[in-house]
């Protein structure tokens, strides 16, 4: 028998006997009044169970984590679509829902467990959109959540127990979305390029200062994405959201992050997500993306069900534009593809102005205080006493970083790691058949100022450059990214070094920093003073460096490492990018 004809006859015989409630179907944060989150084989459970009951809906897994668990995956469909190839066809746009990237923050599970059910399996709601297919993971996090205990989050208000923030290895993966060093997020990103979703939501639950609100978001509208979408995301998506959540009931505002920390009369801003993080990701790959962020003090109950609205609420204008998304998403493929895209400065980093308008906050009483212990200043909300406040809002951005984009990059073949993780990206590459003589426009590092501590498992660097331009041989296997493509922008962020997560700053290009031949005192003394007698000049730049620089002027060695860099054996790669940039036409080809 078909699996389609097994799956309906299954629904029907379930919803036939479902009691008054359909308890049945109750999970476990139902069951316990709104105070426990299931574990991850109790989710994975649920989540089959929904599937077999249902037609409309398909359990799958995309990967695996470092301990060998699964990474859940539920697709729900209208016309029974679970293959990328056949949503494609269908004209559908995707959804892609995430929970649980901080596992701690559970929200998302809940919230997408009890919504899944009721677009499928409940009789009475049986309400799934007709042209929006939803790909829900409930928890991405899955090794994560396993270091479940009541102590994971001391700032938040439930549930009973959780899971921890970081996977196993301590890294968090809503840092990793672009420098893609977790097995996790290799295996998400392979999920991305096949199903290239149309919207995307990830869900939270945040810390910070007390308010009213008991969900706040974050939108990428401020300049990291196609104009296009945009203008769409805040003037139709937003505006409309806004709207039906404060008829729900659950009135929003955006992503609370004060001008001076925890401080709502200071004034509210907001910022350009960088796409180390989720929807700054979403913006470079011509995606909108959702940033939920659940207010952690609210009751569990609470920040559940104004999730649950949420995605509804999405669901709804998704279902309604979806047409309109589609055609814009496509658009912006192909803008990011032409000739024109290249054409502008492209932002790397944005900064807040100074520019504000001023808003009605929904906040709460609170007293800032003196501690007698630490000496320091810290607020006590009273939420019993909530008060509006009148405060400004800095929500204008500008760029302070562009680049001028080329037609393609060159990546040398022994920096394997680079170009595996831009095709996980789903950058398009093609490779040299031989070596090629290329003229290019290079770049070399004047200064590394590299991070003391390690950061998520690396140590960054930031650096500034000199352009110039040379003939470079390239060997056989070198990757040319053409930048004629869809997820240039993609591309960009990795390759152009003053991107806030180029693979410059994450340190994949380390190496080229080290200083590998030296030279004896007894060798370079002799040739200073040749130098200096075959160059008069080169004594009063040195005079001047001098005097500039007390320190080098103090230090022998610097002193001998700099006459050591003007002479032939210095090694003429130290410092040198070696990614080359094409910037005429003919010479990609």
């Amino acid at each position: 028998m078909h699996t389609k004809i097994i799956k309906t006859v299954i629904f029907l015989f379930l919803v036939s006997t479902l009691p008054a409630g359909a308890a049945p179907w109750d999970t476990l944060f139902e069951t316990s009044g709104g105070r426990l989150t299931p574990r991850y084989a109790e989710t994975v459970d649920y989540c089959r169970r929904l599937a077999d009951a249902s037609p409309l809906l398909h359990y799958a897994t995309f990967g695996a984590s470092p301990h060998g668990r699964e990474l859940p995956l539920l697709i729900a469909d209208r016309r029974g679509n679970f293959t990328p190839e056949t949503v494609r066809a269908s004209g559908n746009v995707v959804l892609l829902v995430e929970a649980g990237i901080h596992a701690g923050e559970s929200c998302g599970k809940d919230a997408g467990l009890m919504l899944m059910r009721d677009l499928t399996v409940l009789a009475d709601k049986a309400r799934l959109p007709e042209n929006v297919t939803i790909l829900f993971i409930p928890i991405v996090n899955v090794d994560g959540h396993e270091r479940f205990g009541p102590y994971n989050r001391a700032n938040q208000n439930g549930p009973e127990e959780m899971g921890w923030r970081v996977n196993a290895r301590n890294l968090n993966l809503n840092r990793d979305f672009l420098k893609a060093d977790t097995p996790e997020m290799q295996d998400w990103l392979r999920l991305w390029t096949a199903w290239l979703p149309d919207f995307f939501i990830d869900i939270h639950s945040t810390d910070g200062a007390d308010y009213q609100y008991p969900l706040t978001y974050g939108l990428e509208i401020h300049g990291n994405m196609d104009p296009d979408l945009s203008d769409w995301t805040r003037d139709r998506y937003l505006a409309s959201i806004e709207t039906s959540m404060a008829d729900a009931g659950y009135p929003i505002q955006s992503y609370c992050t004060f001008r001076h920390r925890h401080d709502p009369r200071s004034g509210l801003r907001t910022w350009v997500a960088g796409p180390r993080f989720s929807q700054g990701y979403a913006a470079i790959q011509n995606r909108p993306g959702l940033l939920i962020e659940t207010h952690m003090l609210k009751p569990y109950d609470v920040r559940v069900r104004s999730t649950y609205a949420m995605i509804d609420q999405t669901l709804e204008i998704l279902e309604s534009d979806h047409a309109k998304l589609r055609e814009m998403t496509l658009a912006a493929d192909a803008r990011t593809a032409s000739p024109a895209f290249r054409a502008e400065p492209f932002a790397l980093r944005f900064a807040a102005t100074d520019d504000s308008t001023m808003i009605d906050f929904l906040g709460v009483d609170y007293d800032i205080l003196r501690s007698e212990v630490s000496g320091g200043e810290w607020m006590r909300f009273h939420t019993d006493r909530p008060e509006t406040f009148r405060i400004p809002f800095f929500d204008t951005h500008a760029p302070t970083v562009t680049a001028r984009l080329p037609e393609a990059y060159l990546i040398p073949p022994e920096w394997s790691d680079v170009i595996e993780r831009l095709q996980l990206h789903g950058v398009r590459l093609r490779r040299l058949a031989e070596p090629t003589t290329l003229q290019v426009d290079a770049l070399k590092f004047t200064s590394a100022d590299w991070r003391a501590a390690p950061y998520e498992g690396r140590q960054t660097v930031r650096t500034e450059h000199q352009d110039f331009q040379e003939t470079r041989l390239f060997p056989a296997g070198t990757a040319v990214v053409d930048m004629n493509q869809r997820a240039a922008r993609v591309a960009a962020h990795i390759l152009e070094p003053q991107g806030p997560d180029s693979f410059v700053h994450w340190g994949f290009f380390a190496p080229i920093f080290s200083r590998v031949e030296y030279i004896e005192s007894y060798v370079i003394e002799e040739m200073m003073q040749q130098m200096l007698a075959e160059d008069p000049g080169l004594a009063d730049e040195l005079e001047a460096v001098k005097a500039a620089d007390p320190e080098f002027a103090a230090n022998p060695w610097a002193i001998r490492t700099w006459f050591y860099e003007r002479t032939p054996w210095y090694d003429a790669r130290h410092n040198i990018y070696p990614v080359g940039r094409l910037f005429a036409r003919e010479d990609v080809e």
